[in-house]
């Protein structure tokens, strides 16, 4: 393996509960990305984001390609170890001119796993700045137990409505990227993102990744991909590998693990667990 980042990088992701930014493709390479992006969504006449959640990239081929990359997975393993696992990956995309935005959150709210030490690599395909509506974080706020409070919103791109409870005097940090670039996150670290002013769109591809160590305490049956190194637990299964794009097989994989997350975690807001 290639020795990617540098220690103090390594550090600042630890201390921090975010690095970036990480040059993954040049920008060539994310324009190419961003075109299979647009004629995914012409060809379903609607948002990639509303039809392929949680395990969007399970259904074609060249997301699997993007989640495998090698340098990508080369920084992987510095944050979390040689043996990889992706289990998830998700689009936020934002119109041009588009007012949605994603409320102050943790991924952790949505997820049950223990111990919670998902990586994220969230890739922009745009630029994504302070106009366009980019990432921002709150340093070190992984270290803490945030609580949420529920206020649904239909300019929220977070479908439940999850809000972390900040004070508004909070200090943050602007993920600022150019197109191929990613930013890695804790699961824990608070973050969100504020509404598109830019005349371009603001399209970013988060890829979930965790050591086989890690395992979701809430129902049976999670799945993954093993892409680097080997699984000495069995906590997860594995997924299918899409033989074409809108592969049938995958995108029933993906709905069936959605309903689980989904399910989960409307028990625990309506439990009134709140963190």
């Amino acid at each position: 393996m290639t020795k990617v980042l540098s220690a103090a990088q390594i550090k600042a992701y630890h201390d921090d509960g975010f690095l970036m930014p990480f040059d993954l493709y040049s920008e060539h390479e994310a324009a190419q990305l961003s075109t299979k992006f647009e004629a995914l969504e012409a060809a379903i006449g609607d948002e990639p984001q509303e039809r392929f959640r949680i395990k969007a990239h399970l259904p074609f081929p060249w997301l699997c390609s993007v989640i495998r990359e090698p340098r990508l997975l080369d920084a992987v393993e510095e944050l979390i170890g040689p043996d990889i696992l992706c289990w998830g990956a998700s689009f936020f995309a934002k119109k041009p001119n588009d007012p949605r935005y994603v409320s102050w959150h943790t991924d952790s709210f949505f997820y049950g796993f223990e111990p919670a030490e998902t990586l994220t690599a969230w890739l922009a395909f745009h630029p994504s700045t302070v106009e366009s509506g980019c990432v921002r974080y709150i340093p070190a706020s992984h270290k803490k137990n945030t609580v949420h409070e529920i206020k649904p919103d239909t300019r929220n791109l977070l479908p439940m409505g999850q809000n972390a409870i900040i004070p508004p005097e909070q200090k943050f940090v602007d993920a600022i990227l150019a197109p191929g670039q990613v930013v890695f996150h804790h699961e824990m670290v608070v973050h969100g993102s504020g509404p598109n002013n830019a005349d371009h769109p603001r399209v970013g591809f988060s890829m979930h990744y965790v050591a086989p160590h890690v395992r979701e305490t809430r129902f049976e049956g999670s799945t993954a991909m093993l892409l680097r190194g080997e699984d000495k637990y069995g906590y997860w299964k594995p997924d299918p590998e899409p033989e074409k794009d809108f592969d049938p097989v995958c995108i029933q994989a993906m709905h069936d693990t959605r309903a689980l997350y989904l399910q989960a975690t409307t028990t625990k807001i309506n439990a009134g667990r709140r963190s």
